[in-house]
């Protein structure tokens, strides 16, 4: 804010400063419809109605001010498009997407024809697939190119680039399902982006666990990026599971069905241990800095949200190939710490809107 602004901010400074980051908490918001749906209570379809047309609603408040910035601050987009931290956030405007489309996916009566939501969900993957591969083709260019990154730069926000990629297979393999004639656009990219998102975390995998082991731990307003450390791997189990299913309906592919199964259903209980095990050090991570830091809220407290959406799927998706009763208390604590996490930050981030805070430069 300039010296001459007092209180809130203008408009124009409100659009100036938009985060990029703003995206995850529709992300977050998204998420819930999918994370219910294993339980089989009559309350489930409204709840998942109601979060839903939430999402869509942020989305498209979020998506006015995002591109403004665009036409009417494109040195400011410049310089977030170069900042180490900043610059990962751009692909959640089209995760957004892909994840709202899922949402139409496992619902597709709840608004619209199942033809038509199936129909919009396969343009909304599309349109949210090109997204992340020009976010990527756009951004991780001008961070190989700079010289100004260093390791105390690395978070686990650096995950997001990753999950982008792997959130394409997740819808993908299911659209391939639906549309078998479109089967080596759905398919082919899907499972080409599982490969690039999977080494991709493994890559920036080890820089990020590189830094918090020879690092302090990073600000205290990045406290709720070490919950994106459980997305990559919940997400990859999701992967395997709707893969499952496409090779069970029968596919072009000659690859016997019973195979992908017995292979992806330990993939599964093998990928959701990691993303369990995330969990619980993300928690130990976020205790220590309650305890020798302050926590003042952040739009970072979003990424509360979705990492744990994302876990609450896998562990559904666990609890269904295993039978495992264990599993699906787990499911059910994971559930409960989600609601809590998304009312909390909800409620945080109004307020925040209300005083203005949340619009000041997030650098």
């Amino acid at each position: 804010m300039t010296e001459a602004t007092e209180g809130r901010p203008t408009l124009s400074e409100t659009i100036e400063h938009f985060n990029p980051a703003w995206f995850a908490a529709v992300m977050g918001t998204a998420v819930v419809p999918l994370a219910i749906s294993f339980l089989t209570g009559s309350w489930v379809r409204g709840v998942a109605a109601a979060f839903v047309v939430i999402s869509v609603l942020m989305f498209i408040a979020i998506l006015i001010p995002w591109t403004l910035r665009f036409f009417m601050f494109p040195d400011t987009v410049r310089d977030d498009l170069h900042h180490p931290i900043a610059a990962s956030f751009f692909p959640t405007m089209p995760i957004a997407i892909i994840i709202i489309a899922l949402d139409l996916l496992k619902y597709p009566d709840m608004f619209f024809s199942t033809s038509t939501s199936q129909d919009i969900a396969f343009w909304m993957w599309v349109v949210g697939s090109i997204g992340i591969y020009l976010a990527a083709f756009i951004v991780l260019p001008r961070i190989y190119r700079s010289d100004a990154i260093e390791l105390s730069h690395a978070n686990f926000g650096w995950f997001i680039p990753p999950v982008a990629k792997l959130l394409i297979p997740v819808a993908g393999f299911e659209l391939a399902v639906i549309f078998t004639d479109r089967f080596e656009l759905t398919f082919g990219l899907s499972i080409v982006s599982l490969g690039i998102g999977f080494f991709l975390f493994l890559f920036v995998g080890s820089l990020v666990y590189h830094r918090y082991v020879l690092e302090s731990l990073p600000a205290n307003k990045f406290a709720a990026t070490s919950f994106i450390a459980i997305a990559p791997m919940a997400i990859i189990t999701v992967a395997l599971f709707k893969m499952m299913h496409l090779f069970d309906a029968g596919t072009p592919i000659d690859i016997d069905a019973h195979a992908v199964e017995a292979i992806s259903t330990l993939g599964i209980l093998a990928a959701w241990g990691f993303a369990a095990w995330s969990f619980i050090m993300a928690v130990i991570i976020v205790i220590s800095y309650v305890r020798h830091l302050e926590l003042p809220y952040a739009l970072s407290w979003w990424a509360y949200t979705f990492p744990l959406g994302s876990l609450a799927v896998a562990t559904g998706v666990a609890w269904k190939v295993s039978g495992f009763e264990s599993i699906r208390w787990f499911y059910l604590g994971v559930l409960v710490a989600l609601f809590g996490a998304w009312i909390v930050v909800a409620v945080r981030t109004v307020r925040a809107m209300w005083s203005g805070n949340v619009f000041e430069s997030p650098h």
